[in-house]
């Protein structure tokens, strides 16, 4: 039986795609030796139960190929690929990328497919290797029970057709989106610069307008009173009032609910005291006052008004059918479903009839019943509402409206106060002036529905979601920019020295990264909010305007990166860090992974690349946007290559820090008026601050004000806290840096020399998520540098407490350090009390933990208590 070991949605861009998908590994197990050519019959049930896979491209390009590739032979991890896909094309989905790729381990593969929702997604995936196993064993299957389940949960979790084309209109104009909750709430834009709607009601929307236009008699009164014609009425709250109210109308009339929405409670064209009563009952269990209004004969119009103007209108007729004197009402509902338009929810143009609740007592009011046969001619309705969701129809007629009647609906969005209304009129031609008509408003709505006028059921389709974004963003929208940093080393210290420049320039920057959230310089979170989770929160922050997010591996690889595009990547480095986990088994696996920061970078953004890191120039062809190179090396050949092609580059130059093009060298300052690189024997921090140059000037930011952020950096513990904090203790120095893999370590090799002649001994520990090897190899390092090695065990993630530091100390004898010179201490203060007791003269103290606010507060207390003794 075939395993899904792994299922998850990657939410953001990631290593197999830039757009959402389903990520899943298998275990195929006996099915690595029965490709599809192999399993007698297989192919063919297969394209039996789901004819529509004929249609599918695959190696060859075009229509066919999968079904070629099937009687070639394909393994099981490529087939429920496809069928995922198709059985959410079949559920009005469509989607089509997919990608199966092999592993090191016999029968292991990793199934990647888009989605666009992602609950039926991740169904899609169990229900795809469902059926395989049930085609390969023949057993029967119900495909249409499978794709209603995935259905269901489309309508359920999919963004409904008026918030769509909002979110739509935004993208075309290049503003991100966010989905706020599994609703229809959603933020356009980031930072200071969004705004936020729910469906057709926005963050501009008056509260008072929406209370008002929820209780139908105050609107009614308003309007009246504005000289707009609405319908008489009264509001009865108990079943003697309606009578009284019913006898003095006398005619017909329309009961419903005070507050109410949907056509919920509502009954029309009530002629009999019997009709009343049930109508009122209806009514009243909605809402304790109930109206008894004059019914006006005529069809029914909904008017858009968008920001005090009109914008569309659609004559609307409920879900009704009419007799031929033969069929009965259910006969004659189940053959207008039949009608291709009419789908489930919201897949078709038209929405299937569904005989509910409100349609048996609508039914039962007028003495009908689903076994009723109706006359010939005569039309029986099934709906309160007109509403296309529950089976109605709508014909645009935007064009015919009279200008009285266009104006009639501006001022009543005016006089209710909304800034997105859907007006309900009757009348009996709207191209006719209000008197020749007789149009009455009925009632207003806030946060109407737009799909009537988006897909009518005929007449032209109107994109009212541009109104909106319109209304919204009424200049050119001011984006908020977002820097995302990744590498193996030196994120953090980047990310922290960029938010400082920007802030020191008078920006208001939302910072997520490796130690917590900063929001304008003040801590809101502390913890590791390096992946998409950290993000978000940011991305919704509206008192910033721009943002800085530190980018883990870890994060892109669950879940994808947390933001759909960026105004400047950056790439520092990419070591070996992180190999052998999370089916990353390659420096080149490793390499795509990084890359998805420069490859989401926008068209009018930067791309900032270390020249000084072959790895990293690997990846130079899937930059983004202007490219900047930075080098520690004037003399880099691809440096020089790339400002001979009118690039831009960050160099070094008789200890000048340069921007340099084909055209001119700017200064920026001097190597050792930089703060962080101690100064300048710090390369790596030379690199961070070169990127955060690269950065800085790609958002256009002043010389002086770069020049200015760069100089006021400093390795502090206020500013950096735990990235090479250094304290003087007189006798010896300590120094604090976050550095936890090979390459932070053989980094420092060369600095600390430069800090100290003494002795140097360090407290560190191994990161239990690493490979044995890694780990292992992070001892060897740690040998090739320390006189003295005392490994504690902070972070042993899903080893046992140990582990992780056994491996460790293997790493350190197999590097040439004698067992004398190394202490596994697993409890971490007192491993701190043996690191400064064996303290001497002149040595340097590095420690090297995670867990860093304890042993920082334990280190300042210490060197206050040494500074006062001297």
């Amino acid at each position: 039986m075939i395993e899904i070991k792994e299922l998850r949605a990657l939410r953001g861009p990631n290593r197999y795609t830039r757009h959402t998908a389903i990520f899943m590994v298998l275990d195929i197990k006996e099915y690595e030796d029965k490709p599809s050519n192999k399993i007698l019959g297989f192919s063919d049930r297969l394209i039996d139960l789901i004819p529509s896979l004929r249609e599918h491209g695959c190696s060859i390009g075009g229509p066919g190929g999968f079904v070629q590739r099937l009687k070639e032979g394909t393994w099981a991890g490529h087939i429920i690929e496809h069928i995922a896909i198709e059985l959410q094309c079949l559920s009005g989905m469509e989607v089509s990328y997919g990608k199966t790729f092999c592993t090191s381990q016999d029968g292991i593969y990793l199934v990647v497919f888009r989605y666009r929702v992602e609950s039926a997604g991740l169904l899609a995936a169990k229900k795809a290797v469902f059926l395989f196993e049930s085609i390969v064993k023949e057993r029967q299957v119900n495909i249409k029970e499978i794709i209603l389940e995935l259905k269901t949960l489309r309508e359920k979790d999919m963004l409904g057709p008026t918030t769509w084309s909002i979110v739509k209109e935004a993208v075309k104009r290049g503003i991100p989106y966010t989905r706020l909750n599994e609703d229809s709430y959603i933020q356009l834009g980031f930072g200071a610069n969004q705004k936020r709607i729910q469906a057709s009601m926005t963050c501009q929307t008056s509260a008072i307008a929406v209370e008002t236009a929820d209780e139908k008699t105050r609107v009614k009164r308003h309007l009246k009173q504005a000289g707009i014609p609405a319908p008489d009425g009264y509001v009865a709250s108990n079943l003697e009032e309606a009578i009284a109210a019913f006898d003095k109308m006398g005619g017909a009339v329309v009961v419903k609910p005070d507050v109410g929405n949907h056509g919920n409670g509502a009954t029309i064209n009530v002629s009999s005291i019997d009709e009343l009563k049930s109508a009122f009952q209806m009514a009243k269990e909605v809402h304790p006052f109930v109206i008894i209004e004059e019914f006006i004969e005529g069809a029914d119009f909904r008017l858009l008004v968008v920001n005090g103007k009109f914008i569309a209108a659609a004559k609307r007729d409920a879900a009704c059918v009419v007799g031929d004197g033969q069929s009965s009402i259910k006969s004659l509902v189940d053959e207008i479903n039949k009608d291709p338009r009419r789908g489930f929810g919201h897949e078709k143009v038209l929405t299937q009839i569904e005989i509910d609740e409100m349609t048996k007592r609508l039914l039962l009011l007028k003495g009908l019943c689903l076994d009723s046969v109706p006359e010939k001619g005569e039309k029986v309705y099934l709906k309160t509402t007109a509403n296309i969701s529950q089976g109605g129809t709508a014909t645009d007629v935007t064009d015919e409206v009279h200008p009285d009647i266009r104006i009639m609906a501006e001022r009543a969005s005016k006089i209710i106060g909304l800034d997105c209304m859907g007006l309900d009129a009757i009348g009996s031609d709207i191209s006719l002036s209000p008197k020749e008509s007789g149009v009455h408003v009925i009632e207003v709505n806030a946060a109407p529905g737009f799909r009537m006028h988006l897909e009518p059921t005929s007449g032209q389709a109107r994109n009212v979601g541009k109104s909106m974004i319109d209304m919204l963003f009424p200049k050119e929208h001011i984006e908020t920019p977002v820097i995302a940093v990744t590498g193996t080393n030196g994120k953090t210290t980047t990310s922290k020295l960029i938010t400082h420049a920007l802030k020191y320039s008078g920006k208001k920057v939302g910072l997520a990264c490796t130690t917590g959230i900063e929001i304008d310089g003040k801590a809101i979170f502390s913890g590791d909010y390096s992946g998409p989770e950290g993000a978000k929160i940011v991305l919704r922050e509206p008192t910033v305007d721009h943002i800085v997010l530190e980018v883990a591996r870890g994060g892109v690889v669950r879940r994808g990166l947390g933001v759909r595009m960026v105004d400047v990547g950056i790439l520092l480095n990419i070591g070996t860090d992180h190999i052998g986990k999370d089916w990353i088994e390659t420096q080149e696996d490793l390499c795509l992974v990084k890359s998805t920061v420069i490859e989401v970078v926008k068209e009018s953004g930067t791309s900032v690349l270390n020249a000084d890191d072959e790895s990293t120039m690997s990846l130079l062809d899937r930059a983004r946007g202007n490219i900047i190179l930075f080098s520690l090396d004037s003399n880099n050949e691809k440096i020089i290559s790339h400002i001979g092609n009118g690039g831009t580059a960050v160099t070094l130059v008789e200890r000048n820090v340069i921007i340099r093009t084909s055209e001119l060298d700017i200064i920026i300052c001097s190597i050792e008026e930089i703060p962080i690189t101690l100064g300048g024997i710090i390369d790596f921090n030379i690199s961070n601050a070169f990127a955060a140059i690269g950065a800085l000037y790609g958002l256009k930011l002043s010389t002086d004000q770069i020049r200015n952020g760069i100089m006021t950096f400093h390795s502090s513990r206020t500013q950096n806290p735990g990235r090479m904090n250094l304290f003087d203790f007189k006798s010896y120095k300590v120094l604090i840096d976050y550095g936890h893999n090979s390459d932070s370590v053989r980094a420092l090799k060369k600095l600390l020399p430069r800090i100290s002649d003494g002795r140097k001994t360090v407290l560190c520990h191994g990161t239990g998520s690493r490979t044995d090897e890694q780990i292992i190899d992070y001892g060897k390092a740690l040998a090739s540098v320390y006189h003295k090695v005392i490994v504690t065990d902070c972070d042993p993630r899903d080893r046992e407490k140990g582990e992780t530091a056994n491996l460790v100390f293997q790493g350190l004898i197999d590097g040439g350090l004698s067992k004398d010179s190394i202490e596994l201490i697993l409890n971490e203060d007192e491993a701190l009390d043996k690191l400064f007791e064996a303290a001497g003269d002149g040595d340097l103290l590095v420690i090297q933990i995670d867990e860093l606010e304890p042993i920082m507060s334990n280190v300042i207390k210490r060197h206050h208590r040494a500074l006062h003794k001297s």
